[in-house]
């Protein structure tokens, strides 16, 4: 459900402020498609793709993408580099383990990954190619990522 502020703002044409979830939605968003997945958070139920998002960090045909809403993280594929290419995220714990990986073909065809909880810890995105078709999908390598957020 959205707010009638929020709905006459998409309306009229201005962009509403990014709601600041106090929640997020959890490592039971880890995986999903940002852009089909609906998440209840805080009473509101909607696309974590849907309010506005961040770009706090971009490289080289990657960038990190950030919902305010779920307090999730997704990496999205900016260039190409064959199509053995594709981007992921990974989310690390505080104490700087890496929790997750969570790749571009997981949930979904499309140019970006699935989602990490990003709630009280950190993610990168990353841009990867496979050097021949042996090596997918199990051995990527990886040519640059983003800072964490």
């Amino acid at each position: 459900m959205l707010s009638i502020a929020t709905g006459l703002s998409m309306v009229m044409g201005f962009q509403a402020p990014a709601l600041a979830a106090t929640s997020g939605c959890g490592s039971v968003c880890d995986g999903k498609d940002p852009n089909t997945y609906y998440a209840t958070v805080d009473g509101t139920t909607a696309q974590c793709n849907f309010f506005p998002t961040d770009t706090p960090y971009t490289s080289q045909y990657v960038e990190l993408r950030y919902s305010p809403f779920c307090r999730t993280a997704w990496a999205r594929q900016t260039g190409s580099f064959g199509w053995l290419s594709g981007v992921l995220v990974q989310s690390f714990n505080t104490n700087g383990t890496l929790r997750k990986t969570v790749y571009d073909s997981n949930s979904h065809a499309g140019p970006w990954s699935g989602m990490v909880n990003d709630k009280g810890l950190t993610a990168r995105a990353c841009f990867y190619h496979f050097e021949n078709e042996w090596d997918h999908p199990h051995n990527p390598t990886i040519l640059n990522c983003t800072a964490r957020y």
